[in-house]
């Protein structure tokens, strides 16, 4: 008996520590709305709203970006624990900069999580297209939840920036 109650024990265990590798918290999903007061200027776009989904180890994040008129939305989907290639149809970060994704419109992003789940770190290489030709960049994209989960940190370190890019979002409660 006592054998069999041990068994259920470490079966019950083994299965909390593979799910704690491969699915983020739950606290990572919902909706989230940045907070421009407290975040890095998003020129050339003054809302952005993030939606996380989580089913297993996929991660799917939808982001709607607006100014006035002007809208855009994307999604993409990643699995935890490896390179994803995702499809891209423009890169909407900074227009203003004349850089466009190149003609294979697609980025490779590595999904890791960190500290028990509380932060979800994406490793995107892509290439740009500029005046002066191509460009390889990396963005090391950390997103990472607070202690009482309602706020969201995003914290972007860019090959071609010299200061992170730093967003923060607060949760969307359902009305």
């Amino acid at each position: 008996m006592i054998r069999s109650l041990f068994f259920i024990l470490v079966l019950l265990l083994a299965g909390r520590v593979a799910a704690a590798e491969t699915v983020p918290a739950p606290a990572l999903a919902g909706d989230w709305q940045i907070d421009l007061a407290r975040s890095t200027e998003l020129s050339p776009w003054k809302d952005y709203v993030l939606h996380v989904k989580i089913a297993g180890d996929a991660v799917t994040m939808d982001r709607e970006l607006a100014w006035a008129s002007r809208q855009f939305s994307d999604s993409m989907t990643v699995n935890i624990g490896r390179t994803n290639t995702v499809p891209v149809v423009m890169w909407p970060e900074n227009r203003h900069l004349g850089a466009y994704i190149s003609d294979t419109h697609t980025k490779e992003v590595r999904a890791d999580l960190l500290d028990d789940g509380r932060i979800l770190r994406l490793s995107t290489d892509l290439v740009l297209e500029t005046q002066q030709g191509s460009r390889s960049v990396n963005i090391l994209s950390d997103y990472k939840i607070s202690a009482s989960g309602t706020q969201l940190t995003l914290t972007e370190l860019r090959s071609t920036r010299n200061r992170p890019v730093v967003y923060i979002f607060n949760r969307v409660t359902p009305k």
